[in-house]
């Protein structure tokens, strides 16, 4: 009525329209306001251009109260029937699964979110029976398969048409190229569970490398190639997990409350970087390739999935928000301030060349694009002429001939029911 989207009530007859929320900036829209049992509040979508966050508001004072202020993409949000809980969907656990937040007598949230499903997710439009004992919700499907495109290491641009390299009717996602480029890891659910698979470039065989619940995401080499490391829900938490390519044994490198997600590699293999809300939000972290002596590098924030070393591994680049102007950063990992980049195209999925002159990067999901690391003009590299496919998470191989990517595509969806939850 009043220009952006926000929360009204009307009366039982429609008449007597009350505006309850309101907002500073005209960016942001208020969505899917659903009641509280006891209809003192209402929680809602709050979406500021790609952040997605969830809000309550209190119907008798109109104070609005934050349920997640982050940057992974929180959606359509309910109600428990007791009115204790909120349910809600979030890719913060690796796929887009359902989470649940505690909310306190005065409305606000409790403790940390909980993850209630987790796996390849696409899980969605939670809503809980009236006594509260099982939740129907949505699986939407997807097919994922990993491509690689040809280009020219000099430059990052095309040299000649995609091609499918690992392709099945699940979802093989997150590719990470090994040391030599003779062999790609990735998250797949081809056994039902997402778990790490390893896949030989020259004979075509894959290799299942961790088995069980609990959603496996996001491999990455050590240097001498010999370990994978990753992040998992797999003990409950989302944390930071250690598997050995020999012999498939697993170890875990965290085991706190807090939630570590996209671990990296340093170049000697010595340190991991990865990102950690352990502060309270979250932050880019360093550790030792063990595990031991964790210690934040920032305090500015971080969001996308890649972190990524320089080549002499003095500093950690990453994706900072930085106020709602996101920009590529650098932090020194002996400490000190970070330094911003000249613009970058993308920023969440962070790929050096093999010099470490040029970032590859997806911009909304759709489109490859090449920027120089030291200033000049970003240039469009590839896009697919479907509009319903996405491309996601390129890597760039270590000779510099090929970006390796996601190609995802949508198949409809199934309606499940959850009890014992």
């Amino acid at each position: 009525w009043l220009g952006p989207s926000r929360i009204w009530i009307v009366d039982r007859l429609g008449r007597n329209p009350l505006q309850l929320t309101a907002d500073s900036s005209e960016a942001v829209v208020h969505l899917r306001p659903r009641w509280s049992p006891d209809g003192r509040r209402i929680v809602f979508q709050n979406q500021e251009r790609t952040k997605l966050d969830i809000r309550a508001v209190e119907v008798s004072s109109k104070k609005m109260i934050w349920i997640t202020d982050d940057f992974f993409r929180d959606l359509a949000p309910v109600w428990a029937p007791s009115g204790r809980e909120i349910y809600f969907s979030s890719d913060r656990g690796g796929g887009f699964n359902l989470w649940r937040v505690a909310i306190s007598a005065d409305g606000n949230p409790r403790g940390r979110p909980e993850q209630i499903t987790s796996g390849a997710g696409q899980d969605v439009n939670a809503s809980p029976s009236p006594d509260g004992r099982h939740l129907v919700f949505s699986i939407l499907g997807q097919n994922a398969s990993l491509w690689r495109l040809p280009v020219a290491p000099a430059t990052g641009l095309g040299t000649g048409p995609p091609q499918e390299v690992i392709g099945t009717s699940r979802e093989e996602s997150r590719g990470a190229w090994s040391p030599d480029g003779k062999r790609i890891a990735f998250n797949s659910d081809r056994d039902t569970n997402m778990n790490i698979w390893v896949s030989d470039l020259q004979d075509g065989s894959a290799r299942q490398l961790t088995r069980g619940p609990g959603g496996d995401y996001q491999p990455n080499w050590s240097p001498d190639g010999k370990s994978l490391v990753f992040f998992s829900s797999r003990s409950g938490n989302l944390d930071l997990w250690k598997v050995d390519l020999d012999s498939s044994r697993l170890q875990p490198l965290t085991r706190s409350h807090a939630m570590e997600i996209n671990p990296f590699f340093s170049p000697d293999g010595r340190r991991i970087a990865y990102q950690s809300d352990a502060g309270g939000h979250l932050e880019v972290w360093v550790m030792g390739a063990d595990g031991t002596s964790p210690h934040p590098l920032t305090s500015e924030g971080v969001t996308g999935h890649f972190l990524r070393w320089s080549r002499d591994g003095a500093y950690v680049y990453f994706r900072c928000p930085c106020g709602g102007n996101p920009r590529v950063m650098r932090v020194p990992v002996s400490g000190g301030e970070p330094e911003s980049l000249p613009p970058i195209s993308g920023g969440s999925h962070i790929s050096f060349s093999p010099a470490g002159e040029r970032i590859m990067d997806v911009v909304g999901h759709k489109t490859l694009w090449v920027s120089p690391l030291n200033g000049g003009q970003p240039e469009k590299v590839f896009e697919f002429t479907d509009p319903a496919v996405r491309i996601d998470y390129p890597y760039w191989s270590p000779d510099g001939n090929w970006v390796l990517f996601d190609r995802f595509s949508p198949k409809g969806g199934d309606i499940w029911m959850l009890e014992g939850f």
